[in-house]
Formats: C-alpha cells, structure tokens, sequence
C-alpha cells in the first residue's frame, strides 16, 4: 500500500487552516484523517490539528484490531468523543471561541474501507476509470440542492457554498455519517478539503486520475490545477493506493 499527503496554502490565504495525516495502530491497521478547520482566524488552524491528534493518539494506543463488527462502533464513538473535546476546548480561551473543523476519516482493514466524516470535506473513489464522491457534504448548499431549490450546477458558484451544517466542535453534539465499501473495489482513493474542489469540477479532476501513473505526481498535479485555477482557500489531500497489501485483521 502507498499513501502520500499533501497541502498547500493556496494562493489567498495567510494561514493554513487544514491538517491531515496518517496513523498506525499495533495491529498494522491504519487511519487516514483530513480535517479542514473552521472560522477563519478563530483558531481553525488549532481544531484541526487537534483533531487529528486526538484521533491518531487513540488509534495508536488500540489494545484491539478493528474488525468489520466493530469499525463503525469505534468511529462513532471517536468522532463523538473528539467533537465534545473540541467543543470544550473552544470555551477554554477566548481566541478558541467558535473554533471547529470538518473531518473525513478512513480505516483501512483487510478487505473492507470504512468512512467517517463530518462537514464538507470529502472521500473519493477512482476505479475503472470513473471517479464517484463516497461522501454527502453536510452544508447548507447541499440541504438546498436534496431539496430542489437550487441545481448541483447553480450550488458549484453559490455564494454560501462553504457554509457547513455541522462541524467538529462547533456544538454539543454531532451526527456522523459511515460509508463501507470492499478494497478490490477502489484503484486510488483521495480524502481532500474542499479548497481543491471547489477550484476543480469532477470532470476534471478524472482527467487528472485517467492519466496518473505515480501517486506522488498526481497529488502535485492537482495541487497545482487547484492553485492555477485561482487557489481560494487551503488545498489538502490524502491519496493512498494498492489497497490490497494492508495487512491489518479484520
């Protein structure tokens, strides 16, 4: 199996309010996770990171391997866990207050990926030549498109389209959504903030896949697509490969 990680400030920003990174627990089994903070200069830059590590330090400390029976469980509580500690670190100091983050975690077991993510921060898939979104954006842009007032075409440029419904700390409490899909069924997946597809329609962005043949260059490739096309907001990625070799239990 191949990972790389990727970010990039983008072309408008003075910080870097994104975060990611890859975790190893005893067993051999690893978490992927992508967080995208927000609220500006209201620490964006803290919830992220602190996210991810909070994250990574349980999954590193595991006195179990997950399994498909207990994956799902885990993230939940995970995700529950890490939202209250959020929510309670932003009431500490009055430069957190409001701070939180999206997230998008992976596991990867034997056979299965599971997803977990919260806010707009997305999982793709590229496999048989086609690229499919594995995630549903938890933002307002999204509710309006589910619910006919506006077209997938119009929320593209909408004007509130980084406004997220639900994010990492950002309340009390927080409803995740899980995706499960088989390895064999997955070429090269991609965690990403949404700096790269809100610069990137999908069409393109599978042009860019189509015509891959190193994992390192690819993500190079569209973090700098995403930076020519005008690189608004932060830019990060996860792609991992050659799934099938992980050789965590399950």
């Amino acid at each position: 199996m191949k990972i790389t990680v990727n970010s990039n400030i983008g072309k408008r920003r003075s910080s870097n309010q994104d975060y990611a990174d890859v975790f190893e627990n005893p067993f051999g089994q690893h978490l992927l996770v992508l967080c995208d903070g927000v609220g500006g200069n209201k620490a964006g830059d803290i919830a992220s990171k602190k996210t991810a590590h909070f994250l990574g330090d349980r999954f590193k400390e595991m006195s179990d391997s997950l399994t498909e029976q207990t994956t799902e469980e885990w993230l939940q509580q995970m995700i529950e866990s890490v939202n209250a500690f959020i929510y309670d670190e932003s009431l500490k100091k009055p430069e957190y207050n409001g701070m939180s983050t999206t997230l998008v975690m992976t596991i990867i077991l034997d056979k299965q990926v599971w997803i977990g993510y919260v806010g707009d921060s997305r999982a793709y898939r590229y496999y048989n030549e086609e690229l499919v979104q594995l995630t549903e954006d938890h933002s307002l842009v999204n509710v309006l498109i589910q619910s006919g007032e506006i077209t997938k075409q119009e929320g593209e440029t909408h004007p509130q389209r980084n406004v997220v419904t639900q994010s990492i700390g950002g309340t009390p409490d927080v409803s995740p959504d899980f995706v499960v899909l088989n390895k064999d069924q997955i070429e090269v997946l991609m965690l990403c903030s949404d700096g790269l597809t809100n610069m990137l329609s999908k069409s393109i962005l599978l042009e860019y896949f189509k015509d891959y043949d190193d994992l390192d260059r690819l993500a190079e490739r569209l973090i700098d697509a995403a930076n020519e096309a005008g690189g608004s907001d932060n830019i990060t990625l996860i792609l991992s490969e050659r799934l099938q070799q992980e050789q965590g239990g399950d």
